[in-house]
């Protein structure tokens, strides 16, 4: 009797934890355990005083899916640094834009003690993913300023959200800036297996603008640094081997720092 009792009570406890507990329908539904919503708006509502002592400082990692380990630890190390002004991830957090993966992803980002502006990888936008990124983060292109440069994040995944993608879109942006302007997207503007015909001259127009100072993207998962005419190109590489960066940004000059190594380098801005 009394092991039928004891049964009993575990057979109504295990119903009520399951009851009470989250629950997904699938993991190809927008269904997510976190709560977070439009990240990047409220990111950007913390970035103050970016330019109080003259100087930008951006922490720039991309690509941390299948690399959520690295990623944890770059966390820590960003954690660390007290003279980052805000941070970018530059995309590619999930491999298939499932539910569980970007939860997997926000159980790591909520950690991050600076703000963080994220823009949309091609892997973010398959399936629901494309809508939970719109949830979790909010719209996928959008810009804001500091006192004296534009920055622009930008949707760049023509091939998995068409709708969304809009290089009119940038181009009215930058022409609209009084300031210098910097652009974030995940895939670089010069990528020949996305981009071409009149897409690809807009990109091109874009780069050569004199008001786009520097352009960051992911995706290729190594490091990159080139001139495209004047303006600086920066490819971030993946966070495999805790990889990230630092970008700081004084009057006309830009250093970049690896800090998996140390190394910097030092580019000049158009004017």
């Amino acid at each position: 009797m009394r092991l039928l009792l004891a049964f009993v009570l575990l057979l109504i406890s295990t119903l009520v934890f399951v009851n009470c507990a989250p629950f997904r329908n699938s993991p190809f539904s927008d269904q997510l355990f976190h709560p977070e919503r439009d990240l990047n708006i409220a990111a950007i509502k913390r970035i103050q005083n970016v330019e109080a002592d003259g100087k930008i400082r951006i922490a720039i990692y991309s690509d941390p899916h299948q690399n959520y380990k690295d990623m944890d630890a770059t966390v820590t190390q960003i954690n660390k640094a007290t003279d980052i002004d805000f941070i970018v991830s530059l995309g590619d957090f999930t491999n298939s834009g499932y539910n569980f993966e970007y939860d997997q992803y926000l159980d790591t980002y909520v950690l991050l003690k600076h703000p963080v502006v994220s823009v949309i990888g091609n892997h973010d936008a398959i399936g629901a993913g494309l809508h939970i990124f719109e949830k979790v983060f909010g719209p996928t292109s959008f810009w804001f300023e500091s006192d004296t440069k534009r920055f622009i994040f930008f949707n760049a995944v023509n091939l998995e959200d068409p709708k969304g993608f809009s290089p009119s879109w940038l181009k009215e942006t930058i022409d609209s800036s009084s300031k210098p302007v910097f652009i974030f997207a995940h895939t670089s503007l010069r990528d020949k297996e996305r981009y071409t015909g009149d897409t690809a001259q807009i990109f091109s127009d874009i780069i050569a603008n004199p008001k786009v100072q520097m352009i960051f993207n992911g995706h290729n998962h190594v490091y990159g640094l080139n001139r495209d005419g004047d303006t600086v190109m920066l490819q971030s590489p993946r966070v495999e081997g805790v990889q990230w960066l630092i970008v700081e940004i004084q009057g006309s000059q830009v250093t970049i720092t690896k800090q998996h190594t140390g190394e910097s380098v030092g580019e000049t801005l158009k004017n």
